[in-house]
């Protein structure tokens, strides 16, 4: 556990940027994206890359729990309850839209069965634990009267909040774009934890050359 709270922030960045990465690895923003809506299919039965992207999912959704302690760690100054929450929210994530994602195939009837639902479940479970943690980022630059900051991740709540709606009124009629979409959905509330994961990250290689100049 001690290595997780002092290192965790690598798990972190390791998962953020496989995440943001997938679509490109999985070839989604060319063939295979002129048929598919979402991201989540490509875990569908019968898809060519279902076991890679289930793999890969799975790994993210260890990788942000593992990064949990971290966080709790990191915020813990400002209060105990609210940076455990922090850490728990992340897990949920981690738990819910990766995991659980992964583990339970997608169809677009939630009901059709248990899988189905429990993908749904998984998907909205993690989604909402994302936009949590970004609105306790945004309450912490309120608090530390971070203006910038607090303007920035205002602004990425609401592209992710409009891209998010024109996914869901299939307001184009192409699937790429609503998988690109769903893409800018995501990557905007990840760009905040990403910006922390890579600002630690410099400040322990920084401390590294430091003790290796010494």
């Amino acid at each position: 556990m001690k290595f997780l709270k002092k290192y965790g922030f690598l798990f972190l960045l390791a998962a953020l940027i496989r995440e943001i990465s997938l679509p490109f690895f999985l070839n989604f923003f060319n063939e295979i994206g002129k048929h598919v809506w979402l991201l989540s299919e490509l875990g569908r039965p019968g898809m060519p890359l279902q076991g890679a992207f289930k793999t890969w999912e799975i790994i993210d959704g260890i990788l942000f729990i593992l990064a949990a302690p971290y966080l709790y760690t990191r915020y813990k100054r400002y209060s105990s309850k609210l940076a455990a929450g922090f850490g728990w929210l992340v897990a949920l994530y981690g738990i819910g839209d990766c995991i659980m994602t992964a583990l339970f195939d997608y169809s677009t009837n939630y009901f059709t069965s248990m899988t189905a639902f429990l993908h749904a479940f998984g998907s909205f479970l993690g989604s909402g634990a994302l936009l949590l943690i970004n609105l306790f980022l945004l309450l912490l630059a309120r608090k530390n009267q971070q203006s910038k900051t607090f303007v920035g991740i205002i602004f990425m709540m609401i592209c992710s909040i409009v891209a998010g709606v024109l996914v869901e009124v299939k307001l184009f009629s192409q699937p790429l774009v609503s998988g690109i979409l769903q893409c800018v959905m995501l990557d905007t509330l990840y760009l905040p934890l990403l910006v922390i994961a890579v600002k630690d990250t410099l400040l322990w290689i920084k401390k590294i050359f430091a003790n290796f100049k010494s």
